[in-house]
């Protein structure tokens, strides 16, 4: 978080909330961390399930090194396709449009990479089985080296998903909500290798 809140992430808006305002057209707190662990890991490449306007994979795009940029590989999928204009900034952001659990949007999503990845954001539907097969798909064939799931606390199947997550990866798996100050929502990550 120290590292992400350095970095500029002005034009990386939230965008459409279910929330008390309609649309966030700044960038939301847990954005400085995913920049910031990608700046201070040096990941190049990563994964996002859950586009809605792109801020976390643009936030994420801002925590490349400038050395590491020209490796690096961003992909996003969402069942809709949001925010072109702002896209246009991120030329090197690859939008995959599908159902993430589509097996012709899991093959051309996995043929993107040509190597492991290092993160694999997770923030789509928020139910139980769908977050799951999305882990199993992804952390699957694309081994990354963390996993991140938004959302953990928001209702009950992902509360349920997140306690058994914490069992099967144990000391692997951190409530980082308090750091990326997403308290009522929740925020996990966990380490795969």
């Amino acid at each position: 978080m120290n590292v992400g809140i350095k970095i500029d992430l002005s034009d990386c808006h939230y965008g459409e909330t279910t929330g008390s305002c309609s649309f966030v057209t700044r960038p939301t707190n847990y954005y400085f961390f995913l920049a910031g662990l990608v700046r201070l890991k040096k990941f190049t490449h990563i994964l996002e399930i859950g586009t809605n306007s792109g801020g976390s994979i643009m936030a994420m795009s801002k925590g490349l090194h400038a050395d590491n940029a020209s490796m690096g590989r961003l992909v996003t999928v969402d069942i809709v396709l949001k925010n072109d204009e702002g896209f246009k900034k991120y030329p090197h952001i690859r939008r995959m449009h599908g159902d993430s659990l589509d097996e012709h949007v899991v093959q051309k999503t996995i043929g993107a990479f040509e190597k492991d990845i290092d993160l694999l954001y997770i923030d789509s539907l928020h139910e139980y089985e769908h977050t799951k097969k999305n882990i199993d798909i992804y952390a699957g064939k694309l081994k990354p080296c963390y996993v991140i799931l938004d959302d953990i606390s928001q209702c009950d199947e992902m509360k349920q998903l997140w306690d058994d997550l914490k069992i099967e990866f144990g000391e692997n798996a951190l409530d980082i909500s308090k750091i990326a100050i997403r308290k009522g929502a929740g925020f996990g990550i966990i380490r795969l290798r």
